[in-house]
């Protein structure tokens, strides 16, 4: 009878060894396939965040704030800087966690340079450039200034934003394209049940890498590449994204055609709410990781 017993004891020892070990090998596959695949990193963790898709006119500033943390991506052009400092401190902002310049156009940067002189800044990503104007120098000279370690981000490169957590989907920082749009640092923000697709002014070439690549873009509320231009927003990105809403951020009448009739088509396709910065002015969504509101209706005009 000891004998036996003292069997039951080491077949249960084992047992138990082999259901820790198991235990942990899952755990571990689990954190492998979500930065393998990049699936959705904050599928199982949310907190408030709120994003605001700022008026800045032709151009983009886009705030998140989550938890206490702040990103920005972008800062309008030139004559905009004064308003997006403003708006920034309006929102109680005194520290930006996270800075992210998609890319040197001005229409991006241009209210970089006062941005960065204004606020204490965590970690600042900007990619590769050889773009020389003006407005680009401003902002690297302002980063000089305030000894401002420049980040390249790698792709499918992670960070948490309180509860929340963003992604870099677009492949290669360091890479010089022919088009300087493709160079656009884009990111997927993830807080609970909800995401955020933002990825600059990239064109169909850069959508294909993106695709190409698998990472997990599909997103609630996507942000039209471009301003909505032609040149990007093919109908398989958008498919992949699969939105229930989209951002045009765009200026009134203004002399690129923005949005294109082409694009607006394939978003009436996917039957995906529009909000727009030209018609509605600033734009913001709030999440809690169950349930997302907005602070206007989709526009009825599209």
């Amino acid at each position: 009878m000891r004998n036996k017993s003292k069997k039951r004891r080491i077949h249960l020892f084992f047992l138990l060894v082999f259901l820790s070990v198991a235990g942990l090998i899952s755990f571990f596959r689990q954190g492998q396939t979500e930065t393998d695949t990049g699936t959705d990193i904050a599928q199982y963790a949310s907190g408030n965040m709120r994003v605001h898709f700022i008026d800045v006119g032709q151009a983009d500033c886009i705030l998140v704030q989550a938890d206490g943390r702040n990103l920005l991506i972008d800062a309008g052009g030139n004559e905009s800087e004064q308003l997006v400092v403003e708006y920034l401190r309006d929102q109680g902002v005194i520290y930006l966690d996270y800075v992210i310049a998609s890319h040197a156009h001005v229409d991006h940067i241009g209210g970089m340079d006062a941005v960065i002189r204004n606020f204490p800044i965590g970690m600042f990503f900007l990619p590769k450039e050889k773009y020389d104007t003006e407005s680009f120098q401003d902002v690297l000279i302002a980063v000089r200034e305030k000894e401002i370690t420049i980040h390249r981000p790698e792709f499918k490169e992670a960070y948490r934003l309180g509860e929340a957590r963003f992604l870099f989907v677009t492949p290669d920082s360091e890479k010089q394209y022919e088009d300087v749009n493709d160079l656009s640092l884009g990111i997927r923000i993830s807080n609970g049940a909800h995401s955020f697709l933002i990825c600059g002014d990239i064109s169909k070439k850069m959508e294909k890498q993106i695709l190409k690549s698998r990472v997990y873009i599909r997103s609630d509320v996507m942000k039209l590449n471009h301003h909505g231009s032609s040149d990007a927003n093919s109908w398989k990105f958008l498919k992949q994204v699969d939105p229930s809403f989209v951002v045009l951020t765009c200026g009134k009448s203004n002399d690129y055609g923005h949005p294109h009739r082409s694009v607006m088509k394939r978003i009436k396709k996917l039957d995906a709410g529009v909000f727009r910065t030209d018609r509605q002015g600033t734009i913001v969504f709030e999440s809690d990781g169950e349930h997302l509101t907005s602070s206007k209706s989709p526009d009825e005009e599209r």
